[in-house]
């Protein structure tokens, strides 16, 4: 017997399960069944198959697959809902055309039962956090019945929320089996007969259910047996949980994790827990979730199991990705009975970035529910802001947390916030007389993750160095002696082990290998490991673990930046741009083609003389902001809207890739092309766990300082290290703070380190790649829109026009230059934004023919949950985007623009009112049929057929420096304009020659038509405000100025200053509360 199995997907999940279906059929791997064959395909691609056509008519035995007593057509179809009860793009027709009465065309023989000859069975997948649970699945199986097909097995619905493979895997079990039947005409359409062909589906359900079920309890469990003994040490491990966006809260969660296991491995070792457990919080059922619904020890409720948790906050309130389903599964009303951590203490650490309101909105969630769902807090939640740096709140947490845990989990210590616990000291604080002298750990297997970028995510460019240092015997520790005011044959300052950070290593295992050792058989996936996480209306194949290699198509700077040195750096790269000693050729052009003035001297505030035109020149050097034209899938398998970002992978730098194989050959006889295994992974080789695993090229950390000294074989260079990586090194009298001085102000890398204190070249493989972090990827703001371009390319477009756009600055400058360093003054350059500008250099001098193939970048997408324009197309806008914070609004502008344009085709009206177009379909004039409901975006359907749709206005903000420089999209912001898509462009200069320096919040201010305008589109248009760009200082500068504007507003309502201020605070608060005020600050 064949069946044919269909299926919706707009994140992959159902395309995954109705291949792997498919696939077990056709290669006879279900040995309890007739069905020997299966075809799969898109819904939506039922008419391109005739799938109807053959379906009117009984199956003939004359077919292949035919048997005999088969009476129906076998159908199985898979499908998703999108967004809230929409149909996945590749399903929308086929939905469409069920829900229509059956077109005279299809000439069945039964026009009251076109389809009496089909059996099926429908599985649909959604997410409960939705109101329209599984809408498309449930509209998909009701008029298939209602076309007179006959339900093989009931409609089977499978929850994201609570995990799809609970109800996914028994309903592949039994589906063939009811299936079957009904094909054999066993079956009938009643209720009674349905329920009785899929009781075997709802019994594995059920025992599936009931194997997962969690011990309920109204209220959490006391001791029953205060008088019984703790535990010497815990039998369950010590469970480390992390959300992570772009890496940090999982490098602390894996840091936490990895040093309490080099600790285990001292036999002398005295810590409570004996094993650890680190995993992203959305495996919680998978690894935590059975051992946490059990006693931790029998007798004794009073002992707990250890739960930590690290986790981020993204966007405005958002959890990660990898960390989503944890907290919908604890917002349930249905988990709170259960109490499921009521034998739990926990701790929690926060990270997020005071620019955002909502801050440490998850970890404050988590920490308060947790509570809430039976658990006993260790100790008070620690919340650390990445705006002033997340060190001094993670360090100490991270010495004391295990300790505190422990004395908590033993039922020894109280649960109160204020615990006094005692710290498990030789567990969490120091690297201790009995700590391993090394901690042997490897690369990590995939790249640091992250949901909608945000403060934690975009200062990862601010990071980006790269330096070309000359190495020289002990200039790291004549330097520090000079900070210090030391002479030569003074001793440095000893430092105790408790003034150093908690000892750290990233990763877990590496292992040199030969070419006998290796093992190519790879292994195989499960369907929970085939299955992606929906992340809202629209899933993405593409992610930081699995990017798409996207050719870069066009470039141009933004800037007035001249484009000769990019001719000639084309010239030196040819078409080789990936060869590293051409690269660095190109990178040193441009260094010598654009010169830079030095910043200020940081200890005497001196600034080198240069006369004004010269220093004006050199500003504008180190101000570039590039355009990329990025090619897209063919088969529309990236998706994105305006107001998304996108990622991109970079490697290492030439520089530090070479300095380091270098250094690993000459000190220990390794070879590049040696291969190694990293975490018991597929091998590769050295120089590509050295190239694109670890970063060499990110600011050290104290951490990472304390472990380069464990291998410094000059006891002088260890000392210093150990001095450098303290919480105690200022400098008495004159308040230097080496640290900060020495490594962050001038953005010292791993590879500076090594260079200025070569003792340490030493240091191991294992011992280098787990003193450093992933490489995480870099996001920019898509500055396009997919409606625009298709409508530009004529809705014809060939696989290289699918395209989107991305803007940002080179990040180029000098270090503050320290008479007593040498090596400051450094130039430093961005690890992605100097490797793309050398890349494209063709692209960039407009000699698009020299270069075939095109630069190649890998990307993925990044959704932004709230940074989105209105549905509603009435709703005024006010953009506002100094620098480049344009470049989403850009996007937003062009979406507008096509919007619009729209408007004056029917044709095109339904990709408009869907909001975003994803392509993939052909409209047939049957189609162009619309309801109230299905112009989203739209007051009413006929408002597309009359063109009468209001559109509201748009005013935007910019700020730039100069405005023959870099006022960016200056041709198209003017466009725009004198097309009516923007209303009103203010654009403020703090670099004008001859003028005051103006920013947009002063613009604001000062300029009483501007002011009075902006109070308008607030109070009486009830515009939408959305703020894009730095967050230093231009986020709460331009929010206190609307503040001001709204409380002189209402003063001249004849209330108090103090009345008004608090009224302008509380509406703008409220208008944050209901997304109509929205920040994307980095």
């Amino acid at each position: 017997m064949k069946v044919t199995i269909l299926y919706g997907s707009a994140t992959g999940n159902a395309e995954h399960i109705a291949k792997d279906l498919a696939k077990s059929i056709n290669e006879s791997k279900i040995s309890n069944t007739s069905f020997r064959s299966a075809d799969t395909m898109e819904l939506n691609h039922f008419k391109r198959k005739k799938l109807m056509e053959s379906w009117i008519q009984p199956p003939t035995i004359d077919d292949d697959d035919a048997i005999k007593d088969t009476k129906k057509h076998a159908v199985i179809i898979v499908c998703s809902t999108t967004g809230n009860g929409d149909a996945p793009e590749n399903a929308g027709r086929f939905v469409r055309y069920l829900k229509k009465p059956a077109p005279a065309t299809l000439k069945a023989p039964n026009p009251a039962a076109p389809l009496e000859h089909v059996a099926y069975a429908v599985l649909g997948l959604g997410d409960t956090n939705y109101d329209q649970f599984c809408e498309s699945a449930k509209i998909i199986d009701k008029k298939l019945n209602d076309w007179g097909a006959q339900r093989g097995v009931k409609l089977t619905c499978a929850d994201e929320a609570t995990g799809l493979e609970g109800t996914v895997e028994p309903w592949l079990d039994s589906v063939l089996g009811g299936l079957e039947k009904a094909c054999r005409g066993e079956g009938g359409n009643n209720e009674e007969e349905e329920n009785a062909l899929s009781k075997e589906a709802e019994e594995k359900l059920k025992i599936s259910a009931k194997e997962k079920e969690i011990p309920q309890s109204t209220t959490p469990a006391k001791s029953t047996n205060s008088a019984s003994s703790s535990p010497d040490k815990s039998s369950t491990p010590l469970f480390i949980l992390y959300g992570s966006a772009t890496g940090n809260a999982e490098h602390i969660a894996k840091d936490l994790a990895n040093t309490y296991n080099s600790y285990l491995k001292n036999p002398s070792f005295l810590g409570y827990f004996t094993s650890v457990v680190c995993c992203e919080l959305n495996q919680y059922k998978k690894k935590c979730l059975d051992q946490w619904a059990k006693p931790a020890f029998e007798g004794n409720d009073s002992v707990k199991h250890g739960v930590v948790v690290v986790c981020s906050t993204t966007g405005n309130a958002d959890a990660p990705e990898n960390a989503d389903r944890f907290v919908r599964w604890m917002k349930r009303k249905t988990t709170e009975p259960q109490k499921p951590f009521q034998h739990c203490a926990y701790a929690v650490l926060g990270l997020g970035d005071t620019n955002y309101d909502v801050f440490c909105a998850i970890a404050n969630m988590i920490d308060k529910r947790l509570g809430q769902l039976g658990g006993t807090r260790a100790m008070k939640a620690a919340m650390a802001d990445e705006a002033t740096g997340l060190e001094q709140t993670v360090e100490p947490w991270v010495g004391s947390v295990i300790g505190k845990l422990a004395v908590v989990c033993k039922g020894e210590g109280g649960t109160e916030e204020k615990s006094s616990a005692v710290v498990e000291t030789a567990a969490v604080t120091t690297a201790s007389e009995s700590a391993p002298a090394v901690i042997t750990t490897p690369v990590p297997k995939k790249i640091a993750k992250q949901s909608s970028p945000s403060g934690e995510e975009k200062k990862m460019e601010v990071e980006e160095t790269i330096s070309a240092l000359t190495p020289t015997t002990n200039v790291g520790v004549s330097t520090i002696r000079q900070l210090l005011s030391l002479s030569a044959s003074t001793p440095l300052p000893s430092i105790s082990n408790s003034n150093l950070p908690t000892m750290v290593s990233s990763l877990s295992s590496c292992q040199l290998i030969s070419e006998d050792m290796q093992r190519e058989r790879p292994r195989g996936n499960s369907l929970a490991d085939n299955m992606t996480v929906s992340s809202g209306s629209s899933g993405f194949l593409y992610t930081a673990n699995n990017p798409y290699e996207s050719a870069v198509l066009e470039a141009r700077y933004l800037t007035g930046t001249e484009a000769e040195c990019a001719a000639n750096a084309a010239t030196v790269l040819g078409e080789d741009y990936e060869n590293d000693e051409k690269l660095m050729g190109a990178m040193r052009l441009y260094e010598e083609r654009f010169p830079l003035s030095p910043p200020s001297n940081s200890m005497t505030g001196t600034v080198e003389t240069r006369s004004g035109d010269e220093r004006l020149q050199h500003d504008k050097n180190g101000k570039r902001v590039m355009e990329l034209t990025l090619s897209l899938p063919d088969d529309f398998t990236l998706e994105y809207e305006p107001g998304d970002s996108v990622g991109l992978i970079v490697p290492n730098s030439p520089h530090s890739v070479q300095f380091v194989l270098s250094m690993l050959q000459q000190n220990h006889g390794i070879l590049p092309s040696q291969k190694i295994s990293v975490d018991a992974g597929h091998p590769i080789t050295v120089e590509e766990a050295i190239r694109s695993t670890v970063d060499l090229c990110c600011t050290m950390k104290r951490k990472r300082l304390l472990l380069l000294s464990m291998y410094a074989s000059d006891p002088e260079e260890e000392n210093a290290l150990r001095l450098l990586s303290s919480s105690n090194n200022v400098k008495e009298g004159d308040n230097v703070d080496l640290f900060q001085t020495y490594v962050e102000e001038q953005h010292r890398t791993v590879v500076d380190i090594l260079m200025e204190f070569p003792s340490c070249q030493s240091i191991t493989l294992e011992g280098l790649l787990g003193c450093l972090p992933a490489i995480p990827p870099r996001y920019y703001s898509v500055c396009s829109s997919p409606l625009d371009n298709q409508q530009a390319q004529g809705g014809d477009a060939g696989a290289s026009d699918f395209n989107l756009k991305v803007a940002f600055s080179v990040v180029d400058y000098l270090t503050p230059r320290v008479t007593e360093d040498a090596n400051s003054g450094r130039r430093m350059a961005g690890l992605a934004t100097r490797r793309l500008e050398c890349v494209c250099s063709s692209l960039l001098s407009n000699n698009r023919l020299a270069l075939s193939p095109k630069p190649k970048v890998q990307i993925f997408p990044k959704p932004s949950h709230e940074f989105r324009l209105p549905s509603n197309m009435s709703t005024p806008l006010v953009l506002i985007g100094p620098g480049t914070g344009i470049a989403p609004f850009i996007g937003f502008l062009s979406h507008r623009r096509a919007q619009m344009a729209s408007l004056e085709s029917t044709q095109a009206a339904e990709q408009t009112s869907e909001g975003t177009w994803r392509g993939g379909y052909e409209l047939e004039p049957a189609d162009l049929a619309l309801s109230t409901g299905d112009a989203r975006g739209l007051n009413l359907a006929v408002d597309y057929m009359s063109k009468h749709q209001k559109v509201g206005d748009i005013d935007l903000f910019f700020g730039c420096r100069s405005p023959d420089h870099d006022f960016l999209y200056e041709k198209e912001l003017e466009e725009f304009k004198e097309s009516g898509i923007l209303t009103n462009l203010y654009a403020a200069f703090s670099r004008e020659h001859g003028k005051e320096k103006t920013y947009v919040q002063t613009l604001m201010r000062n300029e009483t038509q501007c002011g009075k305008r902006l109070v308008e589109m607030i109070l009486e248009k009830k515009a939408s405000i959305y703020i894009c760009g730095d967050g230093n200082a231009m986020g709460k500068d331009v929010q206190e100025a609307i503040v001001t504007l709204l409380a002189q507003h209402f003063c001249g309502e004849g209330v108090s200053p103090e009345v008004a201020k608090a009224r302008a605070v509380a509406h703008v608060d409220q208008m944050k509360s209901i997304g109509r005020f929205v920040l994307d600050i980095w």
